[in-house]
């Protein structure tokens, strides 16, 4: 996830960055946050209701993003950040 970002090309875009910062675009809104991977987990620190721990399910580009706890699975396709801030 390190230097890429996940979308679904429409609604939503997460931008994953070296350092750990993650940018979050979704229906018009911006949030900032940090992401970090604790054992097979993707967490991520955003605030109420879009943080928390995922598991990440894979197929080439496409990923699943499945919370641990309460909430529907999420698709998206991971590629190259495109923009660079």
């Amino acid at each position: 996830m390190s230097g890429k970002e996940v979308t679904d090309e429409v609604h939503y875009r997460d931008v994953y960055e070296h350092d750990g910062t993650l940018r979050s675009y979704s229906m018009g809104s911006k949030k900032r946050g940090k992401w970090t991977i604790q054992g097979d987990d993707l967490c991520i620190d955003l605030p109420e209701p879009d943080g928390g721990c995922f598991e990440v399910t894979a197929a080439g580009k496409n990923v699943v993003l499945t919370p641990k706890g309460l909430g529907s699975p999420s698709d998206g396709i991971v590629q190259a950040i495109s923009d660079p801030k």
